[in-house]
C-alpha cells in the first residue's frame, strides 16, 4: 500500500501551464525576489532574507508573508499538543526551474483547493535545497499550530518539509544544516526529549496506517512514512533520519543550558 507523497504536493501543477495560468511563471524569479541558479536550486535573495527572524543561533526563518502576503488562510486553525516532530518532502522535481516561493505557493493552492480543502497550507515550516527556512501554516513562528498531511490527521506533531524529492537524491548540506538546527528549536520549543532512542506516545487521531485511538509509539523525530502508507520523505532522506536526530540532540542540550532561549509556553488546549 506504500504510495508516493503526491498526495500532499501536486507534481501536474509543476508544468508551466499551471505556473502561468496561477501567475507563476519561472520567468518572474526576479520579480518575486528569488534567484533561479542553473542546478535547480533555488536562493533567497539579500532583500528577501533581511525579512528573515531569527529564533536561535544558526536558524533564520522567512515569515509567511515572504511567499503568501496575499495568500491568506481559508479559516482558523487548532493549536497542536505537539508530542513529536514529522519530516516530509514535497516530491517536486530537484530541476525544477522556479522558486521556492513558486514551490509553497503551488502547495498552497493544492492544500486549500477542492482536493484537500484545507485551511492553509499543510506544512508548518518548508527549507530548501540552499538551507534557506520558510513558515508554512500561518503561526508556526508563534507557536504550536496543527499541521494537516494526507492519511489523516493523526496528530501531536509540527511538520517540516524539504523542498524537492530525496527518494534517490540526498538532500544537500546545506538542506541538512538547516534541518538540524530547525528540528533542535522545535525540540527545544516544546520540551521534546532527543536522548538516544527517545519516543514519543499518543493515541492516533486516526490515518491511514493508524485507526483512530491506536497506540503509537514512534521516535521523537519521526518521517511521514511512520504514520501513514506513503514513500514520503524519500528513501534517501529517510535513511538519514538516525543521523540527524544524533545531530540534534547537542544543540537541544546546548540551547537548554542559555538562559536566554526559554521554552516556549504550551498554549492552553481547553475552550475559554
Amino acid at each position: 500500500m506504500c504510495r508516493q507523497c503526491d498526495g500532499d504536493f501536486p507534481k501536474s501543477a509543476l508544468s508551466r501551464r499551471a505556473l502561468i495560468a496561477g501567475g507563476l511563471a519561472a520567468g518572474t524569479a526576479g520579480v518575486l525576489g528569488i534567484a533561479t541558479q542553473a542546478s535547480g536550486a533555488t536562493q533567497a535573495s539579500g532583500a528577501l532574507l533581511s525579512a528573515a527572524v531569527t529564533v536561535a543561533p544558526g536558524l533564520d526563518i522567512l515569515p509567511r508573508d515572504a511567499w503568501g502576503a496575499d495568500l491568506a488562510p481559508k479559516g482558523p486553525m487548532g493549536v497542536e499538543d505537539v508530542r513529536f516532530l514529522l519530516v516530509h518532502h514535497t516530491s517536486s522535481p530537484n530541476n525544477y526551474r522556479g522558486t521556492q516561493r513558486d514551490l509553497i505557493r503551488i502547495a498552497y493552492a493544492f492544500h486549500t483547493g477542492p482536493a484537500k480543502r484545507w485551511n492553509d497550507v499543510a506544512y508548518n515550516f518548508f527549507i530548501g535545497q540552499d538551507g534557506t527556512v520558510w513558515e508554512g501554516r500561518a503561526g508556526s513562528l508563534d507557536g504550536p499550530v496543527e499541521a494537516s498531511a494526507s492519511g489523516g490527521s493523526q496528530g501531536f506533531a509540527q511538520l517540516v518539509c524539504l523542498l524537492g524529492d530525496f527518494t534517490d537524491f540526498t538532500p544537500p548540506a546545506a538542506m541538512q544544516d538547516s534541518l538540524v538546527h530547525l528540528l533542535a528549536h522545535l525540540a527545544h520549543r516544546y520540551d521534546l526529549s532527543t536522548w538516544k532512542d527517545a519516543r514519543a506516545q499518543f493515541n492516533s487521531r486516526g490515518s491511514d496506517r493508524w485507526k483512530a485511538g491506536s497506540f503509537i509509539e514512534t521516535p521523537t523525530i519521526s518521517g511521514h512514512r511512520d504514520m501513514t502508507y506513503t514513500a514520503c520523505p524519500g528513501e534517501a532522506a529517510y535513511r538519514l533520519l538516525p543521523e540527524w536526530r544524533r545531530r540534534v540532540h547537542p544543540l537541544v542540550q546546548a540551547a537548554r543550558k542559555q538562559p536566554g532561549l526559554q521554552r516556549a509556553e504550551r498554549l492552553s488546549l481547553e475552550a475559554p
